[in-house]
């Protein structure tokens, strides 16, 4: 039973799966018109933009060097000194309730503006035209009943707030049941409970047209939540206790960065800038003292962290200036740090720290399929090379990489007029459009299949196309004019001929034994090539209807045609079990599936109803699907256990004892896919763009389908 086609756009699988990397990955020669290889293999070096402490080399040098965290924080702050600074309140943005009530509890009684409330009350904390209230009895799923409005509000750079005080202003405790307790609803359902987690010092909302929470906490108590987060715990036990200098260097640069951003945003001066820092990545993670009754900043996993602080309690890095640095860290720098004409605030220098045993970031390797490379660049054509131009000078390979070309049969990308790009070079981590465009660990990389110094350049024009694939799995592409390209074990038997200029070819299918295919077009016609036999055609048949699908009977002596109104025409060996032209379902067919006998079919809607007819298992439906996500085709398992229904909005929907081996649900996409394909073994699939660029899944190989060019409307596998 061939799988076949899905019509009208579904564009999937992005990745590199296990299967395609099963094939070898032979060096690329950019001397020659060949295609770069199917895979792309990077070799990087790092994890994170490279400026400042890198916590692997950090704990490198603490371990294996001996290090205390002043030389360390000195070695990668180079054009800083040691100071100290005083314990001032931190008042962090909590990011994950933006515009939404503070629901906040304690054990212990508690303070709202003023307002008394006992331990174990759960109080709701808002404001509504300026005006901040206060609900008890409150919950995700329950507002409460009023207990103050209008209240007094303070103010700060402009904007008002109040807060939620516990009664014990020790926030150095380690009892969160004096700890105030901030409700998270859940951002889908916000009438259900998704967490509940604890806070040293105050929780309160400022009014910036709409609620906003924040976590008013000591500087010391606030790092007891940010230091654990963001280096591991278990550090300070390596080596037999020397991996403690490598948490206090972390402390120090937590310290300094918080401090330094607080004073930024300070001296801005403008609304808007309440806080101080947040709790997300994008400022330094903060988790505070407990998650769901769960310690994360005290008890035995923290005795490290917690006496790494201690240990550097006011110790910050400043400049000539008096200034606190803007302590920037990151995983793993790779073995050089990146410079002060980099983005970095602080010199590079060599890290031979980072080379520690057990930082898999230090070196590694990520594989790119080609499919991906030239979906991301469709101005290149096929892939021909990739040439790194520019790097900064300092460690392996030349450094970081500074510039590149990506090279193809149509076109060269040497991203100038990307932001940041000046004549095809960028100076920094956060301008490198490669290493964002397929989320690369670092900017320090290369492509061991185009060694730096070989030629890259566009091959000459007329080279003809690139022979196709001849191993692996078979697949054909179909375009409208009736053009087929054929890859792995699928040969190419002929193109179909229109016979009028208002049609079109829409779908194939392939014999059974795969040496044979047939072609059918929107008007009915069908047209035979190899061992597959001419059993008839539906011109004329299905009036105005439009033939969208085509499956063929398993024995190879018959076939269907189905139209987007419903009908169905059984030719030769296929029997007709059912068609729903006569039922009026609000949508409209978009394939047709053979059962694994001969006996059934199953019609796919483009709602994500599945139909089944004949001996065709009832197997359920997709998820219902409309307009941008509206069905685009449908494929079964080898044993008809299963089947997998794919929409326009590149998802791919497995259903029974069909497995779902990816898709693009969640990528940015192009193009909407036209075709669809499953391998004989029912482990992976293809999925095709209407310019022929395919994206595989699972054991489906990655062939070169993108030199069809633009008019692919169906994909067919030798099963």
């Amino acid at each position: 039973m061939a799988k076949r086609r899905r019509l009208a756009g579904m564009a999937v699988a992005c990745a590199v799966t296990a299967g395609s990397l099963a094939f070898a990955v032979p060096p690329a020669s950019a001397q020659t018109a060949e295609l770069a290889p199917s895979v792309i293999v990077v070799e990087g070096r790092g994890f994170g933009h490279g400026n400042g402490l890198s916590q692997w080399g950090a704990l490198g040098y603490a371990v294996d060097h001996r290090w205390t965290s002043d030389q360390i924080v000195e070695h990668y702050y180079s054009n800083t000194t040691r100071s100290s600074a005083s314990n001032p309140d931190v008042w962090v943005h909590l990011t994950g309730n933006d515009r939404n009530d503070l629901l906040v509890t304690s054990a212990s009684a508690f303070t709202v503006a003023d307002q008394q409330f006992d331990g174990g009350d759960v109080v709701r904390i808002g404001v509504s035209s300026g005006d901040f209230w206060v609900r008890s009895s409150a919950g995700c799923g329950r507002r409460g009943d009023l207990a103050a409005d209008g209240l007094s509000a303070l103010s700060r750079r402009g904007d008002r707030y109040i807060e939620a005080v516990p009664s014990n202003s020790d926030y150095a405790v380690d009892d969160q049941s004096q700890l105030l307790v901030m409700i998270y609803c859940d951002s889908r359902d916000p009438a259900v409970e998704s967490r509940r987690t604890a806070y040293r010092g105050t929780l309160g909302v400022v009014d910036q047209n709409g609620p906003f929470s924040f976590n008013r906490v000591p500087l010391e108590q606030y790092l007891r939540g940010v230091v654990p987060r963001e280096s591991i715990p278990e550090w300070g036990a390596a080596g037999g206790g020397r991996g403690i200098a490598a948490l206090e260097a972390q402390a120090i640069a937590a310290r300094s960065y918080v401090l330094s951003l607080a004073a930024s945003r300070a001296r801005s001066g403008s609304q808007g800038r309440f806080t101080d820092t947040c709790d997300w990545w994008n400022c330094q993670v903060y988790g505070g003292a407990a998650r769901d009754g769960n310690a994360l900043d005290h008890g035995t996993r923290y005795i490290h962290t917690n006496t790494a602080i201690r240990n550097t309690a006011g110790h910050v890095r400043v400049h000539d200036d008096g200034s606190i640095a803007f302590a920037e860290f990151h995983a793993s720098s790779g073995g050089w740090t990146a410079g002060l004409d980099e983005g970095s605030r602080f010199p590079g220098v060599q890290d031979l720290g980072d080379s520690t045993a057990g930082n898999s970031n230090h070196a590694w390797e990520f594989r790119i399929s080609r499919s991906d490379i030239e979906a991301a660049y469709p101005s290149i054509g096929s892939l021909v090379c990739i040439q790194i131009t520019h790097r900064n000078g300092n460690g392996a390979w030349g450094g970081r990489t500074r510039g590149m070309r990506i090279v193809g049969t149509d076109g060269i990308e040497d991203f100038e007029g990307h932001s940041g790009v000046e004549n095809g070079q960028w100076n920094r981590w956060a301008r490198d459009p490669f290493r964002k465009r397929f989320s690369l660990r670092s900017d320090w990389y290369r492509f061991p299949q185009f060694p730096d110094g070989q030629p890259c350049e566009r091959p000459a024009s007329g080279t003809p196309d690139p022979p196709a694939e001849t191993d692996g799995p078979g697949l054909w592409v179909l375009k409208s004019d009736g053009t087929v390209i054929a890859d792995g074990t699928a040969e190419h038997l002929g193109n179909g001929t229109l016979r009028s200029s208002s049609d079109r070819f829409t779908a194939m299918a392939a014999h059974p034994d795969g040496d044979g295919y047939w072609l059918a077009s929107s008007g009915g016609d069908v047209q035979s090539f190899g061992d597959a036999t001419y059993h008839g055609s539906a011109v004329g048949a299905g009036g105005a209807e439009f033939v969208v699908a085509m499956a063929a009977h398993p024995d190879g002596n018959g076939y269907w045609l189905a139209t987007s109104q419903g009908n169905v025409f059984a030719f030769g060996t296929a029997g007709h079990w059912g068609a729903i032209a006569h039922l009026w379902l609000a949508a409209e067919v978009v394939d047709i599936e053979a059962s694994p006998t001969g006996d059934g079919y199953w019609l796919a809607l483009d709602d994500g109803r599945v139909l089944a007819f004949g001996d065709a298992r009832d197997l359920g439906c997709g998820p219902l699907l409309r307009s941008g996500m509206a069905g685009i085709g449908l494929a079964a398992s080898p044993d008809g256990g299963g089947y997998w229904l794919a929409g326009a909005d590149t998802a791919v929907h497995a259903i029974g004892a069909a497995d779902h081996h990816g898709d693009r649900a969640d990528r940015q996409n192009r193009l909407r896919a036209v075709g669809f394909a499953a391998t004989a073994t029912g482990n992976g699939y293809w999925l095709v763009w209407s310019d022929g660029t395919s994206f595989n899944y699972g054991d489906a190989p990655d062939y070169r389908t993108s030199r069809a060019g633009f008019g692919v409307v169906a994909a067919e596998s030798v099963r």
